[in-house]
């Protein structure tokens, strides 16, 4: 009998290979494109590798692990889809060499290899991680002397008044170094200072915004909203270094550290200065979540303080009293036509008491009453709300609801009537007098019942 040995085929450990790629610019895009491609076609070619997948950031800086697609790869390793990750250098897959090491290591006890085709190195080897130690304190050094020469460039540049074209000014384009007026954009401009000095809310402005794209594409929102009504840029004023890089990857504000430099009128103005001067006062106040009146103004009924409100269904704010006690609110915006809200005053509802001067308050401050008559006037019949009608040029008064109106059975009452009868019962033509003393008035067909502070008066009608 005879024993043959045969002898066992190779077991083949396929590795499950990936490749990370990436470019700081986005002008470098094809550079990207030939990445991903050379390093796909790579790995197919190898029988004992298995294709895991192409990982490339677009247009992202080195020297942060911050990047989406290389957060992803890392996420994949640690859920042991990747065996093996190819690089094309050093300075693509990080320029920070604490970084570097931190996340080499990491891949290293999970047991991921990564390999450096530029510099030939294998992260698994005896001394791959002393010659990447080294490797990558020179990828650091050499990313930190290209930002202090773009640094300098820079800054010589806005010493010379050299504005940094690379910036994105919602309002603006840059044609040739110089900012010109993007119309689609400043009109929205205007209309945020219009709105804003009208006693809009920032974050109300915004909703009224929401289909808006800002520069980034993004909506936009109430920090966006406040930086337009703080930024000289609208009014044709440029500001040069107002932040500044302290290190690699780095930005900070600059308050003082750096020099600033200011151009005036170095290009066209959306917003005039003097109501970018209104808005900037008014600004100050949010910092502190003050009005223009707080802490100014108190109720001539119980003499409490008045506050600052701002209803959702009104496009303006209102100030009325903390006690609720009944004095009628004033809008924000006319008490702002009459004083800047430097005195400080006692509101009545038909007076403003200054310490040197009274200004007597006009039926329009309430805002969404029409006339005197306006929510105050009832049919007697019926009891529905009386409206303002134009009959053939001449305004009458008479039921909301018409159906209603022809069977109450109750007449119009024209508005020259109804003028001479508030009169009669206030004793007064003022229209805030018949506004602060009479609470309603009933129509009827012979009379009109006027409800007043002082009791009840009757109108007999002819």
């Amino acid at each position: 009998m005879q024993i043959e040995k045969i002898k066992a085929p190779p077991i083949l450990h396929i590795k499950r290979v990936a490749a990370y790629a990436r470019v700081s610019v986005t002008e470098l895009e094809h550079s990207l494109t030939a990445q991903m491609d050379y390093y796909e076609n790579l790995i197919k070619a190898n029988p004992e590798w298995r294709f895991a997948g192409i990982y490339a950031d677009n247009g992202i800086s080195g020297t942060s692990t911050k990047r989406a697609e290389f957060q992803r790869l890392i996420k994949d390793c640690e859920a042991g889809l990747v065996d093996i990750i190819l690089v094309k250098s050093i300075s693509r897959f990080a320029r920070n060499t604490v970084d570097l090491l931190n996340t080499i290591r990491h891949l290293k006890d999970i047991g991921v290899e990564v390999r450096f085709e530029r510099e030939h190195i294998n992260t698994l080897s005896g001394d791959g991680e002393l010659m990447l130690t080294l490797l990558a304190s020179f990828a650091q050094a050499e990313s930190e002397s290209i930002s202090r020469n773009i640094k300098w460039a820079a800054r010589k540049g806005f010493e010379n008044g050299e504005p940094n074209t690379g910036l994105r000014c919602f309002g603006y384009n840059w044609e040739n170094k110089t900012l010109v007026v993007n119309e689609e954009e400043a009109k929205w401009v205007r209309y945020i200072y219009d709105r804003f000095l009208s006693g809009v809310t920032l974050n109300k402005i915004a909703r009224e915004m929401k289909d808006v794209k800002s520069i980034r594409g993004l909506p936009i929102n109430s920090a966006l909203v406040r930086r337009i009504l703080t930024s000289r840029l609208y009014v044709g004023d440029l500001l040069l270094q107002r932040y500044y890089n302290p290190s690699v990857g780095k930005c900070a504000k600059n308050e003082g550290e750096m020099p600033m430099y200011e151009i005036r009128d170095n290009h066209e103005a959306i917003i005039s200065r003097e109501v970018f001067e209104k808005a900037q006062k008014k600004v100050e106040r949010l910092k502190y979540g003050r009005t223009p009146f707080a802490g100014r103004i108190k109720c001539g009924r119980c003499g409490s303080a008045c506050k600052h409100r701002h209803q959702k269904n009104l496009p303006y704010a209102t100030i009325e009293c903390k006690n609720r006690c009944g004095l009628h609110h004033i809008r924000e915006d006319k008490l702002l036509e009459i004083t800047d809200g430097s005195e400080d005053m006692v509101l009545f509802d038909d007076r403003i008491v200054f310490s040197d001067r009274t200004v007597k308050r006009k039926l329009s401050d309430q805002g969404y009453h029409k006339t005197r008559f306006s929510r105050r006037t009832f049919c007697g019949v019926c009891r529905n709300t009386y409206t303002r009608q134009n009959n053939h040029g001449v305004y009458v008064w008479g039921c909301r609801d018409k159906n209603q109106r022809k069977t109450c059975d109750n007449k119009l009452i024209k508005e020259e009537e109804l003028l001479k009868a508030a009169e009669w019962a206030v004793g007064s033509s003022d229209e805030m007098d018949y506004f602060c003393n009479v609470e309603r008035a009933d129509v009827y067909k012979d009379k009109v019942i006027f409800h007043t502070k002082e009791g009840d008066k009757i109108w007999q009608r002819t």
